[in-house]
């Protein structure tokens, strides 16, 4: 079954790195306790913009993880799911929108987000990544 809902409280929006960095995303609450007990099935959208070669040139990628953290903040992150979408700039085009589906385990702390890393010079500042829970 594929899962639809959403809720608007619940969704993130960052933008994407200048240069070869990486940028980390606010926080979504789970409010998963260190019990484990998130048992709805829930998983992360992360949705990545159309970029420009002037955005991401030919070869360069922006890779995006999700992340948690017991602190809001998202201090001391672990990860939860590497490399779960990387967009590659080819063929002078830049590169296509794309978006993945995680699910998060029961036991996921409770504040999670993403990283986007830019592994070249492109400036990818004026565009927007996002995430949301789908239930």
């Amino acid at each position: 079954m594929t899962m639809t809902a959403r809720d608007a409280a619940l969704s993130l929006t960052r933008a994407l790195p200048n240069g070869a960095a990486t940028v980390t995303s606010t926080s979504l609450d789970t409010r998963n306790s260190t019990r484990g007990d998130l048992t709805a099935h829930t998983e992360l959208e992360i949705s990545a913009p159309a970029l420009t070669t002037g955005q991401l040139g030919n070869g360069a990628t922006i890779t995006y993880s999700v992340i948690g953290s017991t602190a809001a903040d998202l201090s001391n992150p672990v990860t939860i799911a590497g490399s779960v979408l990387v967009q590659t700039g080819a063929g002078g085009t830049g590169a296509a929108a794309a978006s993945k589906r995680v699910g998060l385990p029961t036991n996921c702390p409770r504040y999670i987000g993403f990283t986007a890393t830019n592994s070249a010079a492109g400036n990818a500042s004026a565009a927007n990544a996002t995430a949301a829970l789908v239930f």
